[in-house]
């Protein structure tokens, strides 16, 4: 009858749309984005490894960090920068359901900072960062340093970047990081008269002797027990490596 090959049509229709257009996405705005667990993917020139757990809540794309969330199979919630280095448009970000949060390109931070900074505006306490860790050592350099400032230390914040995680510690701050025995952990003061005391390294640390602040002298410490990385003053950015399998 009439009616059932009009509803047939409709069917069609539908799927035919589903397939070839891109349809509209409801808005995303601050209220509706949970940012228990947020992942923050980093741009430059190559993706970062894939993060196995914890499973995000929020993912936020620092640039052309979106193309490397979507090498790696991630639904990218917010895209944040500039987007000089992005290779879509403004209007398709949004088309898609994605928050954007641009900025002018003479900006004084970078887009991972303005992620970060996104991210903490959101109550975020648990922080992933995935980065593939190459390109401009400038930018390699700035953020990791972005992990002990004061602003972001009060946060959970770990780095990812292949097989290393970094974070930093301050006083009264404890190392959750499970590590596995055999592998390499280095601690780099960055600021001065830091002291720490660690256990479970194959050379541990005294408070009774201050780190020297960007020095080589607790670079590659192997890691003989899950450690215990205790800062008595001063503040220390920890870099663990995993061995290779």
């Amino acid at each position: 009858n009439r009616r059932g090959r009009f509803q047939c049509k409709r069917r069609d229709l539908s799927r035919f749309v589903s397939n070839h257009v891109l349809v509209p996405q409801p808005p995303v705005t601050r209220s509706n984005l949970n940012p228990a667990t947020t992942w923050i993917v980093d741009g430059g020139p190559h993706p970062p490894s894939p993060l196995s757990a914890p499973k995000p809540t929020l993912v936020i794309a620092a640039d052309s960090g979106f193309h490397h969330a979507q090498l790696l199979g991630l639904k990218v919630d917010v895209v944040v920068g500039d987007l000089d280095s992005i290779e879509t448009d403004e209007g398709y970000l949004t088309s898609r359901g994605i928050l954007v949060e641009r900025h002018p390109t003479g900006k004084d931070a970078s887009d991972l900072a303005l992620a970060v900074r996104f991210a903490q505006s959101l109550g975020a306490q648990q922080i992933h960062i995935l980065t593939g860790g190459s390109g401009r050592l400038d930018h390699l350099i700035t953020g990791l340093l972005l992990l002990g400032s004061t602003q972001r230390l009060g946060h959970q914040i770990v780095t990812h970047c292949g097989n290393s995680r970094a974070v930093a510690l301050r006083a009264g701050q404890d190392f959750e990081l499970e590590t596995s025995r055999g592998s390499w952990i280095t601690l780099i003061a960055i600021e001065g008269d830091t002291r720490v005391h660690t256990e479970g390294l194959r050379w541990n640390l005294s408070p009774a002797v201050p780190l020297t602040p960007f020095s080589s002298e607790g670079l590659s410490n192997e890691i003989l027990a899950q450690p215990t990385i205790e800062v008595r003053s001063g503040i220390i950015l920890v870099i663990a490596t995993e061995l290779e399998e």
